[in-house]
């Protein structure tokens, strides 16, 4: 993608599920793993050893190594470096087997039997079907709190033939479930007698890197775990990450040798990191989104004029200059961005115009509307400006927004779910189903809009289950209209994944687009060189 014009000039980043998909036959659907290898061609030999220190733009004191609460950036690099998975996107953006060695579906996706591979825990352990099924429950069942909930709602048993063979039966099919289950909360955990999960206990993990240090919102220490199943995956002998909230002072650490690395610097003065000598910038297109949300259910938003007019009341070019200096694109008030495999580009582009922003606030019988809403730097840097400037841009309409600034330090505990109207920042996920079911289906913990939409609901249990190309195609291309014309969310801009890291830190040619930095897993792909 050219930055500066949102053009695409190459590959988008999509997730290969060719090879994935092995044939449809009067049994069923029949799948097989990709290659077992997450190594990909570098121009340079990885070396061995060393250690890199990050700066993180995200964490709270609040945070917690319960794998059903990671919720961003700082805990979801932990999990996917010091947890193993079943499944993982590599870094050719292609899915392949961690724990799994193989799996295969059949009645039309609604079985799926996984093979698991020779992996220990870090205590040196073996990893059997009985922890990854106590690893799932976790996040299943009425008593359940995990906000992973949603994501495996539709998993109606899971069964274990002796200690490497896990089967999985759905509620209904679903030829993306192997997909689902690399989600970052979904973390193998070794399980206890009474069938619950051991997350407590550093060596009940099986990833990458054991966790030897951990402050929630300050900072976390990993090193090498040497019985880690692949020898192609963890480099360097240790890791540290510090959470350094302000974009200004993360960038400064960086340019003062303090740290290695960095995530989301801060746009309107990347140029300055991009000419310091020792210093490179990277970007890539991906699944994020910069917006506002607004509780569907709680007056003035719940009524679809009212979020239409707002809708009609952002400046969205202005905003992309503004937050992204270009590097980026326009979006499109629904959270499937161009990197996914079923966007639908035919959608009609919400537009700044004040005359349809009047005349949905007219046909909501009002004249004029005062609303507040809610901000933080800590969202992404530029996110207040960006609020004053939507606040700026409403007002001929006859919409006055009151920007908060809120803390950066608890915006996501005490802003997040719990106030109206609030600028937001999502990561995305891997498919259009795993998007929808975390942020959009009916009574989702993470549904932060308050969508309740009875015609999308029966989408979404019906596209996940049809195998039919075509008709998925169609099924999410409808479910992209409804939360562009109904939902609560105002996405105006879909920035690229930027970071910036010092020279001696080096990666393979090719990395994930599926998350920031090589899908949050740059600690067990990347290397230092010096």
């Amino acid at each position: 993608m050219n930055a500066k014009t949102g053009r695409q000039t190459g590959s988008v980043g999509m997730i290969d599920r060719r090879g994935l998909i092995k044939g449809v036959g009067a049994s069923g659907l029949a799948l097989a793993a990709g290659s077992l290898s997450w190594s990909s061609r570098a121009s340079a030999a990885p070396v061995k050893g060393g250690s890199l220190k990050m700066g993180c733009s995200h964490g709270q004191t609040t945070d917690s190594l319960e794998p059903g609460t990671y919720s961003h950036g700082f805990m979801i690099l932990l999990s996917y470096n010091c947890h193993a998975k079943l499944t993982v996107v590599g870094a050719d953006n292609k899915l392949h087997g961690d724990i799994a060695e193989s799996w295969e579906g059949s009645d039309q996706a609604r079985k799926w039997v996984f093979k698991l591979r020779q992996a220990e825990f870090h205590d040196g352990t073996r990893v059997t079907a009985k922890d990854v099924i106590a690893s799932l429950n976790h996040h299943r069942g009425e008593n359940s709190k995990s906000n992973a909930k949603p994501v495996v709602a539709n998993i109606k048993n899971i069964t274990a033939e002796g200690d490497s063979t896990v089967i999985f039966d759905l509620t209904s099919g679903d030829a993306d479930f192997p997909y689902i289950l690399t989600d970052y909360q979904l973390a193998i955990c070794k399980a206890k007698e009474d069938g619950t999960i051991n997350w407590q206990d550093d060596g009940s993990r099986a990833g990458p890197y054991k966790l030897v240090g951990f402050e929630p919102g300050v900072r976390a220490q990993l090193e090498k775990a040497e019985n880690y199943w692949n020898p192609d995956v963890g480099h360097l002998a240790s890791a540290e990450v510090l959470v350094i909230l302000d974009s200004t002072a993360r960038q400064n650490a960086l340019i003062a040798g303090e740290v290695d690395v960095i995530d989301r610097p801060d746009i309107r003065t990347l140029s300055m990191l991009q000419n310091t000598p020792g210093l490179k910038v990277e970007e890539e297109t991906g699944f994020r989104f910069f917006g506002y949300t607004m509780f569907t259910d709680t007056p003035p938003f719940d009524n679809n004029d009212v979020r239409l007019a707002l809708k009609y009341s952002i400046d969205r070019e202005a905003a992309l200059s503004a937050a992204l200096d270009g590097h980026g694109m326009i979006g499109n008030d629904h959270p499937i961005t161009p990197a996914y495999r079923f966007y639908d580009p035919a959608i009609e582009q919400h537009k700044y115009d004040i005359d349809r922003a009047k005349f949905h606030l007219k046909k909501a019988g009002l004249s004029s509307l005062d609303v507040d809403l809610s901000a933080s730097e800590t969202v992404f840097s530029a996110a207040v400006d960006c609020a004053l400037l939507f606040a700026s841009n409403a007002k001929p309409a006859g919409i006055n927004i009151n920007v908060i600034r809120e803390p950066a330090d608890s915006y996501w505990s005490n802003v997040w779910l719990k106030k109206p109207f609030i600028a937001t920042d999502w990561g995305g996920r891997p498919t259009e189903d795993l998007m929808f079911s975390v942020m959009f289906a009916a009574g989702a913990p993470w549904n932060d809009t308050r969508f309740n939409n009875p015609r999308f609901q029966e989408l979404l249990i019906a596209a996940r289950a049809e195998l039919d190309e075509a008709k998925r195609r169609e099924m999410y291309g409808e479910m992209q209209r409804i939360v562009h014309s109904d939902g609560g969310l105002i996405a105006p801009v879909l920035p690229n994944n930027i970071w910036a890291f010092r020279s001696r830190v080096k990666h393979a040619d090719s990395i994930s687009k599926s998350w920031e930095l090589d899908g949050w897993m740059f600690i067990s792909r990347w290397w230092v060189e010096g």
